[in-house]
Formats: C-alpha cells, structure tokens, sequence
C-alpha cells in the first residue's frame, strides 16, 4: 500500500542465509572450522621449520609418528572454541534479539506517528512529503505520476443525521474501500476529515482513470454507506509541475465531479478554476 511499508519490509526478504542462523548456532560452527585449522597450522609450520629435501618421505613420517599429537591438538581446538563460540553466540543472540525487539517498537511507533488512527491511512504531513519525493523521481527518471483526490458525498448530511460515531464508520470504511481498489505500490492517505488522496507513482493518465473507476465501482456494492467523487490529475513532466499545481488540479477536478452530479471521477487535463465546494444536500 505504501511507500513506508516498501521501504521497511523488504529488507528481512532478501538476508544472506547467514544472517538468519542463530548466533548461538553459528559461532559453535565457526569455532569447529577454527578448531580444525590448528593441527593443520600446526603441520604447516613444522614442515616450513623443517625444510625437508624428501618431501614426500617427511610427510609420512610426521603423520605416522604424530598422528596422536594431532588429533589432541584437533580435538581439543575444537572443544575449546565451540565452547567459546557457543556462551559468545548465546550473549550475541540475546543481544540481537532485544536490538530487532526494540527496531520493531521504533519502527511501529514511527508508523504510528505518520498513520491515522481511525482509517490506518497515512497523515496529511506524510502525503505531502512523500508526494514532494515522488514528484523528483518522477521527473528524474521521466516516469508518469498521478494523484486521485476523494471526497465522501454528502458527508455532512451523514454526519447531521445519523451522529459523529456513524460518520466514523463512514470514513473508516472509505478508506477500506479505496485501499481494497487501489495498487500495492500506492501510497492512500487521509487529506483532510473526509477527503483522501492517493498517490500514484508510474501512473499515466489513463491508469489512474481506471483506478478510479474501480474504487466507485467498490463503492458501488451492496451495503456500502456512502459513495466518493473522485478528482484525477496527473503530472506534467514538459512543465515541471510542482506538488501543489498538481494538487490544485486534482482538487478542481474534484470539484468538477462535484458539480456534475458526485459519484463520478473527473480527470480533465486543465479543469475550470476551483471554486467553493457545492452545498451539502439538507437533511
């Protein structure tokens, strides 16, 4: 759904396998390659010292007589290091479990402090700034960016008449909706009390329409509380849009769906001048 969860949940997806063995599992299994090293560092030494002209003869006479040597120097090697290894690794582990606990507790209060507490959509601050980034990439990298800007029909009217706590549940449920008919990649936020926004990276024109589409379509099925009209606008790379010319187009289109009837989408390149959102329906 967003941008945030892209950013923090594929990390884990993509560790060397090494990095998911317990520490107090890996350095044991270090310490028995440490261990195993030593008779034959030991051996390499002596035979350096050594120098022998028949090679192959002082070979096997290291061997045959000091094979017991060896294997003491072997064994107790590898004993000692992956007793080491194991009390270091069972420490490391407790460690690396309590950092990953407390990264976890930072990262969901993070998240908490970016996402709205009744929707789960994400703030207006956040939009703003993650629309400010996508805007730079879109225009460095010459991709299409656009942006939908929703509106609960008649939200007042529900709110007058049927109480705050059913209007709660209005927004709450819009906002399902939209997530429900929206991209994985998208980024849905709640932009002011009954308006959302989502933003569309690698979005034309006419994806962004059929998006849309789908989520009045969502609206549209049976038990549904409310319906949306839907504002469309999409960057203009040529003109190096910035994010509130691209917001203000995407609100008057708003407005325009609005004025049409609601429960509508309009995606007009250049819409007409914004103007006052048209009265609620009395009660």
């Amino acid at each position: 759904m967003s941008s945030y969860k892209r950013r923090r949940s594929d990390r884990d997806e993509h560790l060397p396998l090494w990095k998911t063995i317990p520490h107090h599992v890996l350095f044991p299994a270090v310490g028995v390659f440490c261990g195993a090293c030593a008779p034959v560092g030991a051996f390499a030494m002596r035979y350096w010292l050594a120098d022998p002209i028949l090679k192959a003869l002082w070979v096997r006479h290291e061997i045959q007589y000091n094979l017991l040597f060896y294997a003491y120097m072997g064994i107790g090697a590898i004993v000692t290091f992956v007793a080491f290894g194991f009390l270091l690794g069972r420490r490391s582990e407790r460690q690396r479990l309590s950092n990953k606990t407390l990264q976890a507790r930072v990262e969901e209060l993070h998240l908490k402090s970016v996402t709205d507490s009744l929707t789960g959509a994400y703030t207006h601050a956040y939009l703003r700034e993650s629309l400010e980034i996508e805007i730079q990439h879109a225009l460095t990298s010459k991709r299409p960016l656009s942006v939908l800007m929703l509106d609960v029909d008649d939200f007042k009217r529900i709110n007058d008449t049927h109480g705050h706590l059913f209007g709660d549940r209005v927004i709450k449920e819009a906002a399902e909706t939209v997530r429900d008919n929206i991209r994985s990649e998208d980024i849905l936020g709640r932009y002011g009390g009954d308006e959302f926004l989502v933003i569309m990276p690698d979005a034309d024109h006419d994806t962004a329409v059929q998006a849309a589409k789908r989520v009045l379509s969502g609206f549209a099925g049976r038990g549904k509380l409310a319906t949306v009209s839907i504002g469309a606008a999409t960057l203009l790379v040529q003109g190096k849009e910035g994010p509130e010319d691209l917001l203000k187009r995407a609100d008057a289109n708003l407005y325009e769906a609005k004025r049409d009837g609601k429960n509508r989408v309009s995606a007009l390149v250049f819409p007409t001048k914004a103007s006052p959102k048209p009265p609620e329906a009395a009660p």
